[in-house]
């Protein structure tokens, strides 16, 4: 049952974008993404681009990273003629932005007699991953890069600004800027950032590894409400370029967004080879691919047909998410219970991490610090997500989309540790090593993540 609650801050409701309708809607541009059969990374040869000029394709875009070419074509039996001979069509899905299950705003407090991070108080995510005992141990993330690709960003952010990379910051959204494009709103991939790398300073909260840098990469549309997948597969291969030519020592990237599929289509089949390539490409130059599980509640195990991407990209990380139930009340709750509405599967799950929850019962108040709300809203996770002309905000919020950033942070300490990068096999060890071995390990994966 969902509860309206009347604040003095603004709450919005808002319905999962990680939906199973609609995903796989096709553009009416009827676009494709043209690849060669097998499982490894094969440049297109002269032959294949003209055997997809012979079918009616007229190329749009070159991805030659991973020999793909975007194509456009109105013959309705496109797909059928590349496999015809050994090329695999996969159509340029639009990809709905992720948005939380719940928001809740908050203004920006001043900090009293200069304390550190005033809200920092409600952050039991920080203390649930043991980010602090990261830091004890100099390892805050300094030298570390991190590539978020999300929607526009609030590079103006106080508690981000100083470590967004805006040198190296790029939209992929035709006609959009970096910078988010709406008046007064929420912005996701600010909180995403601001979860992994929030400044620690004396306004607001403190990101997990709070001297890292984040590349901010626009993959999705907040004019449009979605994106596409060679929006974001070229957001991707855009990072990869940066390790590949030494333009930065970025080794992270995370992508709180996806979709899903069924199997039984043809296109959707097409479309996890594409992911796979791409995430292999990313891996093989030393890039980790830390992807969101989704917010349907879904048991991937369950249903074998449905793929869920990217998360179930091979060597893509998958995240679910936990939150404490009531901690405002309960201090101890415990913060690794499953979240409500995560998705889980054996299939789907590589680690888990704080994504928050709203699902304590009741409307009662409680008060954190200077803080009163209703006991659920403290379960949620609260990062920067608004500076805009109606000043500085923060938002709690919850879904799979907060917990990827923790991992993200989590391995930008690792790599602080190792000089500034870390390994997709560098981070699979460390993960496990320091990770809690929960069962179920359909929900947990290898274990729920933590620092140190």
């Amino acid at each position: 049952m969902k509860r309206f609650v009347k604040l003095s801050v603004l709450i919005m409701l808002l319905v999962s974008a990680f939906s199973f309708t609609g995903v796989a809607a096709q553009r009416p541009s009827k676009e494709w993404i043209v690849i060669s059969a097998g499982d490894t990374i094969k440049s297109l040869s002269p032959l294949a681009t003209s055997q997809v000029q012979i079918a009616g394709g007229r190329i749009v875009r070159n991805m030659s990273q991973i020999g793909a070419l975007v194509v456009s074509s109105t013959d309705a039996n496109f797909a059928r003629k590349m496999s015809a001979v050994g090329l695999i069509a996969a159509p340029n899905r639009i990809v709905p932005n992720e948005k939380p299950q719940r928001l809740v705003k908050e203004a920006s407090p001043n900090a009293a007699g200069g304390a550190s991070n005033p809200l920092a108080i409600v952050q039991w995510n920080l203390q649930a991953v043991r980010a602090q005992e990261g830091w004890q141990a100099g390892h805050r993330g300094k030298g570390a890069t991190v590539a978020v690709l999300d929607e526009g960003f609030y590079l103006n952010h106080p508690d981000l600004a100083a470590n967004f990379d805006v040198a190296h910051a790029m939209s992929f959204v035709p006609g959009e800027t970096v910078q988010w494009t709406l008046p007064n709103d929420f912005s996701h991939g600010t909180h995403v950032s601001g979860i992994i790398a929030a400044i620690d300073n004396n306004i607001g909260t403190v990101g997990v590894a709070p001297q890292t840098k984040i590349i901010p990469v626009k993959v999705l549309s907040e004019q449009l409400g979605y994106g596409e997948d060679s929006w974001i597969i070229n957001g991707l291969l855009y990072v990869a370029d940066l390790r590949a030519h030494h333009l930065s020592n970025v080794s992270i990237v995370n992508m709180s967004l996806g979709g899903s599929c069924l199997k039984t289509d043809p296109d959707c089949v097409s479309t996890k080879k594409l992911y796979d390539l791409v995430t292999l490409y990313l891996n093989l130059r030393g890039i980790n691919v830390v992807v969101s599980a989704g917010n349907d509640a879904f048991n991937a195990d369950s249903d074998p047909n449905t793929i869920i991407l990217p998360a179930m990209a091979k060597g893509a990380i998958g995240i679910s998410a936990t939150a404490p139930l009531g901690w405002a009340v309960y201090p101890a709750a415990d913060p690794r219970r499953p979240a409500s509405y995560s998705n889980f599967g054996r299939t789907l799950v590589d680690f888990a991490a704080p994504g928050g929850d709203f699902a304590y019962p009741g409307e009662e108040n409680c008060t954190v610090g200077t803080l009163t709300r209703p006991c659920w809203v403290f379960d949620m996770v609260m990062s920067p997500a608004e500076a805009s002309s109606d000043g500085v905000f923060y938002y709690w919020a919850a879904g799979t989309s907060m917990a990827a950033p923790h991992v993200s942070g989590i391995l930008a300490q690792y790599a602080s540790a190792l000089g500034g990068t870390i390994s997709p096999l560098q981070a699979q060890i460390a993960l496990r090593v320091y990770a809690q071995h929960l069962s179920p390990i359909a929900f947990y994966g290898s274990g729920f993540t933590r620092a140190h």
